[in-house]
C-alpha cells in the first residue's frame, strides 16, 4: 500500500492508586526493570526491548482501568518457570489454554488483567485463537518439565 508506515508498539501509559505498589508489582512478577523515576512517575521496560521504555505508571487519584497487558513469554519452560514462580509466590493467577497460546493471567493492584503469553502455533498450537479458552490443569502445565 502506497505512503503506508510500519508501526510496532512502544509502550503503554497506566494511572496507578500507589506508585510503589504498582512498580513491586511489575518488576516482581513481570521482571520489568525500573529505567527512570521522578516525581510520581516511574518507567519501566522488559530486558529484550530496545526502547527505553515500555511501561509508564503515573500515581493518580484515579487509576486506570479495564486494561489488558501482555507479557510475551519464549517457549514452554520459562511458561513453565512463570508458572512455578507465581504459585510458590501465593499469586492469584489462572492457567488458560487458547488453543493457539498458553496463558497466565493475573491482576495488577489496580486491577488491571496482567498475562503471560507463550505463543505455541510453532509448537502444534492453533493458527487462530477464535475466542475459545479452557483451564490448563497443572499436570499439562509441568508436563514434560
Amino acid at each position: 500500500m502506497a505512503g503506508m508506515y510500519a508501526t510496532r508498539l512502544s509502550h503503554a501509559h497506566l494511572k496507578v492508586r500507589n506508585l510503589e505498589r504498582s512498580v513491586t508489582f511489575y518488576t516482581r512478577f513481570l521482571d520489568l526493570q525500573l529505567t527512570e523515576r521522578w516525581a510520581h512517575t516511574a518507567l519501566l521496560v522488559s530486558s529484550s526491548s530496545p526502547y527505553p521504555y515500555e511501561l509508564a505508571l503515573e500515581e493518580a487519584a484515579t487509576p486506570t482501568t479495564g486494561v489488558r497487558l501482555g507479557f510475551a513469554l519464549e517457549g514452554r519452560e520459562a511458561f513453565q518457570e512463570a508458572y512455578r514462580f507465581l504459585k510458590l509466590e501465593g499469586a492469584p493467577f489462572r492457567a488458560e489454554d487458547r488453543g493457539f497460546a498458553w496463558v497466565l493471567v493475573l491482576e495488577d493492584p489496580d486491577g488491571n488483567r496482567v498475562e503471560l503469553v507463550w505463543d505455541r502455533r510453532a509448537a502444534g498450537g492453533a493458527a487462530f485463537w477464535r475466542g475459545q479458552a479452557r483451564p490448563l490443569p497443572e499436570a499439562e502445565v509441568l508436563g514434560g518439565a
